[in-house]
């Protein structure tokens, strides 16, 4: 009897050590080992616990900002503080953000990058400045800030950077999709991944943008990618709808065979706007829309 119980007690003792589906484990996220915990630079070192986030709680770290990353596809975030000395409130903010694709890093990227800073060679692209740094690889986009006060904090910013670089797996060349809109012309700190509400049109649903010089002036370039025709083909006419809302007359005849649009937009005016498969493209910010056929055309080469 004493055997029987026995082995009942230890079979109980098993079942109850296996972890159950669902249930708390002590893990560590992945992104952490991209984080470095010392030695970077001497006397620097993580200070307390790495933070993570989710698209449940990210507003909970970035309030205001959630909003901005989560169309992007946006998967999880490790944050880590470095700290060197007895001044707890002053070092190095690093957050490793997790988006969802190569393109989607590259759109974040893309909403904050400032074409007057300084670039860094990390990664694909990046800058520094005097107290903030960023860069994106393969799908991870890194943001690093000062707070407090650092003494030399732009070199601490390049120390921390170069190891997360280093320690980030990936391709360190900016994503294909890129080569849609890099025509002569384009302005290639401008150009923007936006992966919803291109040229703040909700039917044009995602892609590209840039600045471009045309007849001695500025205009907005813009490449929208599709599912499939038949969406490229819906958004377009979505967006013949709208101007024939707005008291402009359109050839639709015309747009479903392909053929370039010129119009008065509302809100941007000047429009040279074309359809090739699955893609919407053209330019717009125009006096005189006619000008940008060559530079619709070289797009549409492009794409095809």
């Amino acid at each position: 009897m004493r055997y029987v119980i026995l082995i009942v007690a230890m079979a109980a003792l098993f079942t109850f050590s296996i972890p159950r589906s669902g249930s708390a484990t002590a893990t560590t996220d992945p992104v952490d080992n991209f984080l470095p915990a010392s030695g970077f630079s001497q006397g620097w070192a993580l200070s307390g616990k790495i933070g993570h986030y989710d698209p449940g709680n990210l507003y909970a770290y970035i309030n205001g900002e959630a909003e901005l990353f989560l169309p992007y596809g946006f998967v999880t975030l490790s944050s880590a503080f470095y700290g060197r000395g007895n001044d707890p409130a002053s070092g190095i903010v690093a957050d490793i953000y997790k988006m969802g694709s190569y393109i989607d890093a590259f759109g974040i990227y893309s909403n904050y990058r400032d074409p007057d800073a300084e670039k860094i060679k990390f990664g694909a692209e990046g800058f520094v400045e005097d107290s903030q740094l960023m860069f994106y690889k393969d799908r991870y986009f890194v943001r690093l800030s000062v707070s407090g006060t650092v003494a030399g904090a732009r070199d601490k910013l390049v120390m921390v950077a170069k190891e997360i670089d280093r320690r980030l797996p990936g391709k360190s060349s900016p994503p294909g999709e890129i080569t849609l809109i890099s025509i002569p012309g384009v302005n290639p700190d401008t150009i923007r991944y936006i992966a919803h509400g291109v040229i703040g049109y909700k039917f044009f649903k995602k892609g590209l943008t840039a600045d471009i010089s045309i007849d001695g002036g500025m205009a907005k370039i813009f490449v929208i990618m599709n599912e499939s025709p038949d969406n490229a083909n819906a958004a377009l006419l979505s967006y013949v709808e709208y101007l024939e809302g707005s008291g402009i007359k359109i050839d639709k005849a015309v747009i479903v065979d392909g053929a370039a649009l010129t119009v008065n937009d509302p809100l941007y005016k000047g429009t040279c706007i074309r359809r090739s498969g699955a893609y919407i493209f053209g330019v717009t910010r125009l006096k005189d829309p006619l000008k940008a056929m060559p530079v619709v055309d070289r797009l549409g080469s492009n794409i095809r």
